[in-house]
């Protein structure tokens, strides 16, 4: 039936250039329009489809309506509380008034106490003696006339205040209708093409795919929902050992920045430029861009001096210094770089040094020989307590 609907649509936009109310469509197989919300969204799947093929345009029309609850259905085909309680009394001066307890017996509890108290303010019925008897010969059953008008159109002529005393009654619900109108899409055409949803290998080997039609992916739709899911072994040995550092008193230190220069990652731990593991056999070296923007020049001149001719009670290394090893990229090769990047902003942040406890866990790289217990890749755990004499 989808596609006998689609092409109803698409041969009703050729033939009319454009449906203003998707309410005067019939779909195929139904004998009346689809005016009920029911057919509607039925046509809307429709819509849908050839929308994604770009065949049609639509715009979605909404109006209020009314309807009957369950009990302004049961008034509008037997008759209202208060016209029910009349219809079995006897007419003043022709009979025996009819007692409470009669009247709940023949009407049922509910209908005599909701329809006494409306039949008496209609003047429709009233008291004598102990019983009850009508004053009326006729009368106009407003109530059930007014649902039976609501029934087949929808609203009301009588006007809103009419409609707001059922609504108060809850004899009448409001509704929200939606119906569609369409237009012609870029794509359009009457003839239904089925677009491929995957591209597959026998495509690929035939070349298939170079004339297939494809439908386009929906990225607002909605996935399926997983049945379940667990952390992975390595982010449950992260989220145990930060539990530990919390619970401790330490705080995470940023460690997002992958790539540091020479001058972080070995230099301001005073590993020599000629140590082994500054060369490429050991380290990741980055060769777009090759070097890194200049560190601060202070703190660098007093970390060039230390490594060259000593300080704070060191001799140095007294090997030849070079700024080109000091300002290459690479993947760091343990996250004490971004330690001692911190460690220099703490330092020199407004207001002085304030003492600290932090900890990072995250990735490392190194240029090693992988196997089953190696990879280029792994993670370390790194905590840093900063004080004045520790």
């Amino acid at each position: 039936m989808a596609e006998q609907l689609q092409q109803l649509i698409l041969d009703t936009l050729d033939r009319e250039k454009e449906i203003k109310d998707t309410r005067t469509l019939t779909i195929p197989g139904d004998a009346a329009p689809a005016t009920s919300q029911e057919a509607q969204l039925v046509i809307q799947g429709a819509l849908n489809s050839l929308l994604s093929k770009e065949m049609v345009t639509y715009s979605m029309q909404e109006a209020f309506a009314y309807a009957l609850t369950q009990e302004g259905n049961d008034i509008a085909d037997k008759g209202s509380h208060e016209a029910v309680v009349w219809s079995v009394l006897p007419l003043k001066g022709q009979g025996a008034p009819l007692s409470i307890k009669d009247l709940k017996q023949k009407v049922g509890d509910e209908t005599a106490k909701i329809g006494q108290g409306r039949a008496f303010k209609n003047g429709w019925i009233g008291k004598e003696g102990d019983g009850l008897v009508k004053l009326k010969e006729s009368i106009d059953d407003t109530t059930r006339n007014e649902l039976a008008e609501i029934r087949a159109s929808g609203t009301l002529a009588a006007g809103e205040k009419a409609i707001a005393e059922l609504r108060k009654r809850k004899l009448v619900q409001q509704k929200k209708l939606l119906w569609f109108s369409a237009q012609k899409g870029s794509n359009f055409s009457t003839s239904l093409d089925k677009l491929e949803t995957d591209l597959t290998a026998e495509m690929l080997q035939s070349g298939a795919w170079k004339t297939a039609k494809f439908k386009k992916y929906n990225f607002d739709a909605e996935g399926i929902p997983p049945n379940g899911g667990a952390l992975h072994p390595l982010l449950k040995v992260r989220e145990e050992f930060r539990n530990i550092f919390m619970e401790m008193g330490f705080a995470e230190m940023p460690t997002s920045q992958f790539v540091e220069s020479g001058f972080w990652c070995f230099d301001t731990l005073f590993v020599p430029q000629q140590h082994p593991a500054r060369d490429l056999q050991d380290t990741f070296y980055v060769s777009d861009p090759p070097e890194s923007l200049p560190p601060p020049t202070d703190y660098y001149e007093k970390v060039q001096k230390v490594h060259t001719v000593g300080g704070y009670g060191s001799i140095g290394y007294r090997a030849p210094w070079s700024d080109a090893d000091s300002r290459k990229l690479l993947l760091r090769t343990h996250t004490t770089a971004s330690s001692s990047n911190l460690l220099w902003r703490l330092a020199n942040r407004k207001g002085g040094f304030k003492p600290v406890k932090m900890f990072s866990i995250d990735r490392v790289f190194r240029n090693e020989a992988t196997d089953a217990t190696h990879l280029a890749e792994f993670h370390q755990v790194e905590g840093v307590v900063a004080d004045y004499g520790i």
